[in-house]
């Protein structure tokens, strides 16, 4: 546990660092400007790489801000929108802006999980109502892995650094992670319902892995599943492991960012364009989970490890040649 927060600690500072930006005056933009830019093409692109990429271990969060910065989208810390402030009253830049739409979208992703997980999450549900033994195992374990990320994430949700050249990084870095896990990481054989009777420790485990996640283009899924192996989980029970922790955790996340906007959110996000990015992240998860069960079992995460390598190295000399 110690040697996992030391590292935390090791990756959070540098890459916190190369996000500083020097300070400029703010500019003024009207929230008509902020809400022109949810085009067609951008609602459609975000919403499928939302989709696609949340529960594979390539970072849903990466390949968006890679997406957005593809497109075109201003997301300038330094452009405060027009008579817009959110609940506690403070202005709400451009950045913001889009960040925070990158996070909110993941409610598609939930509802993909509720979709297909919803035999598991209703037997649950009744197990919880009649103080099954099971049931709230599983409810603990899901809230253990939970509070690590929740927390950490909460007080830094000032500080993370969501800038292209730290998610290059973190791909890289990320991919690395996969190839070393699958040579030197023991394979479980998969057990009968194995996320039933986690313990307390290999819940820990991996919610302490998911807090890395919280620097972008690395993947809360590859965190969660590499967790739940280290912690002596097959990969079947830690990928379903993953899905439910990543339930509770992208439901706070959105429901949070949704919540701090406040008034805002509806003057800056056009309700029709976002809520059809919000249904287009849902059906492209459904299916990205419906496959991802599959191939994960088939050939493991490596193919993932060199296509992260792949996209991070090419991000990284796109930007040198610039």
């Amino acid at each position: 546990m110690r040697g996992l927060r030391l590292l935390l600690l090791t990756l959070w500072v540098p890459l916190s660092s190369l996000a500083a930006t020097t300070a400029e005056q703010p500019q003024e933009v009207t929230a008509e400007e902020a809400r022109a830019q949810f085009t067609p093409t951008r609602v459609v692109v975000t919403g499928v790489v939302e989709g696609v990429t949340e529960f594979l271990p390539v970072s849903s969060t990466g390949h968006m801000i890679i997406s957005d910065r593809l497109l075109g989208v201003d997301a300038d810390a330094h452009k405060v929108v027009r008579g817009v402030v959110d609940r506690k009253g403070r202005p709400v830049t451009l950045n913001r802006v889009a960040d925070d739409y990158i996070v909110i979208i993941q409610f598609g992703a939930i509802l993909a999980v509720l979709v297909v997980f919803f035999a598991r999450l209703r037997e649950l549900g009744s197990g919880l109502l009649r103080l099954d033994p099971a049931a709230l195992a599983l409810t603990r374990s899901i809230a253990i892995a939970f509070l690590p990320a929740a927390a950490l994430g909460y007080l830094l949700k000032e500080h993370i650094p969501f800038s292209i050249e730290i998610v290059a990084l973190a791909l890289i870095g990320g991919g690395l992670v996969i190839l070393l896990a699958e040579r030197f990481l023991p394979k479980h054989a998969a057990q009968p319902d194995e996320v039933l009777r986690l313990s307390w420790k290999q819940a820990l485990t991996i919610g302490l892995c998911q807090c890395v996640a919280l620097i972008p283009g690395t993947s809360r899924s590859l965190a969660t599943i590499l967790g739940g192996r280290w912690a002596g989980l097959s990969s079947a029970a830690a990928t379903e492991f993953s899905f439910l922790v990543g339930l509770a955790i992208l439901s706070a996340a959105s429901l949070y960012k949704a919540y701090a906007m406040g008034p805002a959110l509806s003057q800056v996000y056009p309700l029709g364009s976002a809520g059809l990015g919000l249904v287009i992240a849902a059906v492209a998860a459904f299916l990205s989970v419906k496959w991802m069960v599959g191939f994960i079992m088939r050939r493991g995460m490596g193919p993932f490890a060199w296509y992260r390598i792949a996209l991070g190295g090419a991000i990284l000399v796109w930007r040198v040649t610039l």
